[in-house]
């Protein structure tokens, strides 16, 4: 395979404690302009709903303003909540994102895993892998052939104007043995995420889950896109920057999680530990050691693209600029060796 893919994510979350958004919003240009001009692949973004800590709620209509911003990189929704969005509306957003973009667009969705969100948008918790599949198809007719069949009694209503993109990639967020046969099945790549231990984690994914569900559909790594989702830091004093900064963003980041699904057990995590985040575990280590670890899980989960959380709460915008040119300049080169 050819060297992975090295790209950035962000919640555009403000710092805890800042109660207008401004500042953030204009600090994402900074940074996306930044990332833009180092060698980062793509910039992915992510949602959520009804929150009070200034969660992102609204990724295109960001992408497109993002996409006027910058000139190179990339953008994926990582993911957007398809079962909450309606359906037309999605397409119609991300035909106007890839053409302010000139085409650098990939719309990344997923089902929600908090019943909170269904029940604001009025959308059936129970129903989501359902309204997955159906939604998927939806999007794809609508992307592809420039028609929806949402017009009366089920006829066809055009779609326009056109996408720059003559196929603008779908790809499906999750990690669960369903949710891989379904992007398998309809998707033109998946976007699993894990947290606290990436190291094993995903070569178990990839052993019981995606690799299995590739050979039942008959297809492989050729035409379908596997991309990983991390937190990362990258720091030549990983112990002095754990406990003076990423260990309170982590503990603030899940913590935030399990609030939203109201049981800690509904985030993801495979153990009973009340503190699961355990430096030596999650990718926060040296340059070197980053590069290492990486290869190693390559080797056993042959991924396409890495994707890594550059900022959240408690990081601030100067060490996000900072680890971004780090990265660039220390981790990126050496996975192409």
């Amino acid at each position: 395979m050819p060297a992975p893919a090295v790209s950035v994510w962000t919640d555009v979350r403000p710092e805890p404690g800042e109660a207008r958004a401004e500042r953030r919003y204009g600090e994402l240009l900074d940074e996306a302009r930044l990332a833009d001009a180092l060698s980062f692949h793509a910039f992915a973004t992510t949602e959520q709903h009804g929150v009070t800590d200034g969660y992102l709620p609204a990724q295109l209509p960001l992408i497109a303003g993002l996409g006027v911003a910058t000139e190179r990189i990339r953008f994926m929704t990582n993911a957007l909540l398809l079962p909450l969005h309606p359906w037309r509306q999605v397409v119609e957003q991300a035909i106007v994102a890839d053409l302010l973009s000139g085409g650098r667009l990939e719309l990344g969705v997923a089902a929600g895993g908090y019943a909170r969100e269904f029940d604001l948008f009025g959308a059936e918790f129970h129903k989501r892998g359902e309204l997955m599949e159906r939604g998927l198809a939806f999007i794809r007719q609508g992307l592809r052939d420039g028609s929806l069949p949402d017009g009366p009694g089920g006829t066809n209503i055009a779609v326009s104007p056109r996408p720059v993109q003559d196929t603008i990639p779908i790809y499906l967020g999750g990690g669960a043995p369903k949710v891989l046969d379904r992007a398998v099945r309809l998707a033109d790549g998946v976007i699993p995420v894990d947290f606290f231990a990436p190291d094993t984690e995903f070569a178990n994914l990839w052993d019981s889950g995606l690799a299995p569900a590739l050979a039942r559909h008959g297809r492989s790594l050729d035409d379908f896109r596997f991309t990983i989702c991390v937190p990362l830091w990258a720091t030549e004093d990983p112990e002095r920057d754990w406990n003076v900064f990423y260990k309170d963003a982590i503990e603030y980041q899940f913590n935030q999680y399990a609030s939203w699904a109201g049981d800690r057990s509904q985030v993801g995590v495979h153990t009973d530990s009340d503190t699961p985040w355990q430096r030596e575990t999650m990718l926060v280590d040296t340059p070197a050691n980053i590069v290492r670890r990486l290869k190693d899980i390559r080797a056993r989960a042959p991924y396409h693209q890495i994707v890594f959380w550059y900022r959240i709460p408690h990081i601030g915008h100067e060490r996000a600029m900072t680890h971004l040119e780090l990265m660039a300049r220390k981790v990126v080169p050496f996975l192409n060796d």
